[in-house]
């Protein structure tokens, strides 16, 4: 039967990984592996998946508008749900057929348990899966490394990619601060393991790669490239002064700002190097090697920057 997997456009909210590299580097994994493939996505995300790909138009977070994307399914790697619909979705997915049901989520549980339960998002979401029925696996990844592509969370405000090719100065807050960045054609593996393999029903997997520095991405950019990045530090006085003058909101460059720092406080922090050293163990344990490296990842990338 047919595996399902949902994408939506991209979403600036804390947490969030990008749903389209993970699903077209799964649905290209499936397809090798003779699977059959539907993707449930909006407009925008249709273009670019494998040959093979079964694409109906639609958004996961309204599910009752495409009720046949759901019908005659086995797996379903539900990613991009919303709260406030994501029982409809997974109600639709157990009457097609659904018996497992990997989400993409985010680490976001960890901290919103200890709040009302009005307040959850992807606790939320959690929480409708486990009580489907479904065999479930709640995938808990780092950001992927596609993110250094793009804008917002976890890093810059701006296009990283596009700033490169331009020959810009790269000017941000707290170049040093490291973060565990994940090859997403890794966390689609852990997604296919989840789906197919016994063992991890039931689980919640956090998954992530080695920590990186901006100056450290930067530099093997810059080698691969064969030419230097130019990086200019700035204060959070600046950075925020930079920011407003893109137009971003007060609360919104407060807040990044504010996971910014806590990005470059978390070395020394027990809590961090323990959920660290989970998330690559994790990830060796389920695909038996280490997670790629950034370096790795790059050298299927360069021409992005170039």
């Amino acid at each position: 039967m047919t595996t399902l997997i949902t994408v939506v456009e991209e979403r600036d909210y804390p947490g969030h990984v990008p749903t389209g590299p993970v699903g077209r580097r799964l649905a290209a994994r499936l397809l090798a592996a003779g699977q059959p493939t539907r993707v449930l996505a909006p407009p925008a995300e249709t273009a670019g998946w494998p040959p093979g790909t079964d694409i109906v138009v639609g958004d996961v977070a309204r599910p009752g508008e495409v009720p046949a994307a759901f019908a005659g399914i086995e797996r379903m790697f539900l990613a991009g749900a919303l709260p406030g619909t994501v029982r409809e979705a997974v109600t639709l997915a157990r009457q097609g057929g659904v018996q497992r049901i990997a989400v993409l989520s985010s680490h976001g549980p960890d901290f919103e348990i200890e709040f009302e339960p009005e307040s959850w998002y992807w606790l939320a979401i959690e929480v409708v899966v486990e009580r489907s029925g479904a065999r479930w696996t709640h995938l808990q990844p780092s950001p992927i490394m596609s993110q250094t592509l793009r804008e917002g969370y976890p890093r810059s405000r701006a296009n990283l990619a596009a700033a490169i090719r331009a020959g810009e100065v790269i000017r941000e807050p707290y170049p040093d601060s490291t973060c565990p960045f994940l090859d997403e054609d890794d966390l689609a593996a852990i997604a296919m393991a989840a789906l197919f393999e016994d063992g991890y029903a039931g689980q919640t997997l956090t998954v992530h790669g080695e920590p990186i520095s901006l100056r450290e991405q930067l530099r093997l950019i810059g080698q691969a490239l064969g030419r230097d990045i130019p990086l200019a530090e700035q204060t959070p006085e600046q950075a925020a002064e930079h920011a407003r003058g893109q137009g971003l909101a007060a609360e919104e460059i407060e807040q990044w700002l504010a996971a910014r720092a806590a990005w470059a406080a978390n070395p020394e922090d027990p809590d961090y190097r323990r959920w660290l050293g989970l998330g690559i163990a994790t990830v060796t344990r389920v695909l038996g090697r280490p997670p790629r490296s950034y370096a790795e990842w790059l050298a299927d990338q360069v021409d992005v920057f170039g």
